[in-house]
């Protein structure tokens, strides 16, 4: 996937629609949710301020796990090192971060079925990257699928199938 695409693809009614869902179901949707690490909420101040890297801050969770997730779509700092590099991305900044949600949903091969409507695809697919999504198979707290579909119709996304 060339990076043109993929800034195509933010363009997208129903990519821009699936990306406000994740940040819905990840707890990243409030205005700063792009300065949240793991764990952050509106109700706790638990942020990073410096955008030109990812944090790489480990938070644990749980007796034995901790995680690196930044930002709004929750994007682990090995993920990030890959896609970065991949597309030679200056900083972590909400745009960067946008392009690594869309090159997300790409890995799993399933933009091209998002920006034509296949909903139920996607969702199934990008669940295996997002362990906020229905049938997502990491053990931590899922939101239905009637709630993430509610959260993609409402911010303007269409399904055909």
């Amino acid at each position: 996937m060339s990076l043109q695409f993929l800034e195509t693809a933010l363009l997208n009614s129903n990519v821009k629609a699936f990306m406000l869902a994740i940040r819905e179901s990840e707890g990243t949707a409030a205005v700063d949710g792009y300065n949240y690490l793991f764990g952050s909420s509106p109700n706790n101040t638990r942020r990073f301020t410096d955008f030109s890297k990812h944090p790489d801050i480990e938070e644990k969770f749980g007796a034995n796990n901790q995680s690196s997730a930044a930002g709004a779509y929750q994007i682990l700092y090995n993920v990030w090192e890959v896609i970065q590099s991949k597309y030679n991305l200056p900083d972590f900044s909400p745009h960067s971060q946008d392009i690594a949600c869309v090159e997300l949903i790409s890995e799993r091969n399933v933009l091209q079925s998002l920006m034509d409507g296949n909903f139920t695809a996607v969702l199934t697919a990008c669940s295996k990257t997002w362990a906020s999504l229905p049938l997502s198979p990491y053990g931590q707290p899922t939101h239905s699928i009637e709630c993430v579909t509610a959260w993609y119709t409402k911010n303007g996304g269409t399904i055909t199938a």
